[in-house]
């Protein structure tokens, strides 16, 4: 069965590309040091709280979106995370690419937690703007085995795609 051509980002540099974080007001500090880690120039970072509605004027050419969302208890952080990023589509290129991270109400970032995190979510920006999917980036043993704790301590990473 062959599948459908879709437009694929051109691959993302995080020394020079324009980023966006968004997410609740307790992740934002753990976002912002997860992107300094990973090497985004804070200068070239905007980021919004989730209960923040963004100005609706403003517009910026983003080529990547990362937000994080806590979920207490029952709370659907899928359809928070897509009304998130709804809202910050206007700063974004029309095909950014956008991580989304949930976490658990119960689950507190501890460094070693954060170190994980900013692994699998450049990973998910590296398979996000791999040229085919069939070129996506090998997940070694021990990225697996990262993977696996942070679905054990309550933390998902998945990409979204708004629009077209």
């Amino acid at each position: 069965m062959a599948r459908s051509p879709r437009e694929r980002p051109a691959q993302v540099d995080l020394g020079t590309a324009d980023v966006v974080l968004a997410g609740t007001q307790e992740l934002l500090p753990v976002l912002r040091a997860a992107a300094v880690r990973a090497g985004i120039d804070a200068a070239r970072m905007r980021v919004i709280g989730v209960d923040d509605l963004p100005d609706p004027e403003e517009t910026w050419d983003a080529e990547l979106a990362v937000i994080a969302i806590r979920r207490p208890g029952d709370d659907p952080a899928f359809h928070r995370a897509q009304e998130a990023a709804e809202l910050i589509d206007p700063l974004l290129v029309p095909h950014a690419v956008r991580i989304v991270v949930t976490v658990s109400g119960l689950t507190r970032l501890a460094p070693k937690v954060e170190r994980t995190l900013t692994s699998e979510v450049l990973h998910q920006i590296d398979a996000a703007s791999a040229p085919s999917g069939f070129e996506r980036p090998f997940r070694s043993m021990r990225m697996r085995l990262g993977l696996a704790a942070l679905r054990a301590a309550g933390v998902r990473v998945f990409r979204v795609s708004i629009g077209t």
